[in-house]
């Protein structure tokens, strides 16, 4: 898996397994989930600052977690990221040095416009990733990550099917999260050039 994840990137810059997870692993994340709901904050745009809720924009809740003391529902996770951010850094020279994520839902009917994942003042984040954890989802039910070239053109589109797993280089690709018919639920990161923790 690692070795796909490796090649894709250098060729396209971009990874997309439909079906990472399995389903017991989704039952235990969602578990974990419904037990910290009161948790989720409304996620803000903008440095730390400077940060702030703009609904037109950016729709979704989100609970940080800290993966230097993972809750056990997470362990294959993260130490699935820690080899391959050790993989990138033998390929790509990368220099990760930390991973940040943190579940998120997205309400029906919410989304998040076009955006890169770097910021103008920091550009550590290398790589970014997804899991989904929704349990059942059609395609008629939305929710897409769109991504799209630096000139605007649209590359490709990645439904968040249960278990599915996305990650691309955070730097290159404009991205956006699609409106969907009912709650939307992820588990969402960066891969650092620096400490975080």
């Amino acid at each position: 898996m690692v070795e796909k994840i490796l090649k894709d990137l250098e060729i396209t810059g971009y990874f997309y397994d439909p079906q990472l997870l399995e389903k017991i692993q989704i039952t235990k994340l969602n578990l974990f989930f419904d037990e910290h709901r009161q948790e989720f904050q409304p996620a803000r745009i903008g440095m730390k600052n400077s940060l702030q809720r703009i609904e037109s924009i950016r729709g979704d809740y989100t609970y940080w977690l800290n993966p230097l003391k993972s809750p056990p529902p997470f362990d294959e996770i993260f130490n699935f990221l820690s080899k391959l951010s050790h993989e990138l850094n033998k390929s790509f020279f990368f220099g990760i040095k930390e991973f940040e994520c943190h579940l998120a839902y997205y309400p029906q009917g919410t989304f998040y416009h076009k955006h890169l994942d770097r910021f103008e003042k920091d550009s550590s984040r290398k790589v970014s990733f997804v899991f989904y954890l929704n349990e059942n989802w059609d395609a008629s039910d939305g929710g897409e990550i769109v991504i799209y070239d630096k000139s605007g053109v649209e590359l490709n589109s990645f439904a968040p099917l249960p278990g599915a797993f996305l990650c691309f280089l955070s730097d290159e690709f404009p991205h956006e999260v699609k409106s969907s018919r009912k709650e939307r639920r992820s588990l969402t990161g960066w891969m650092h050039n620096k400490i975080l923790y």
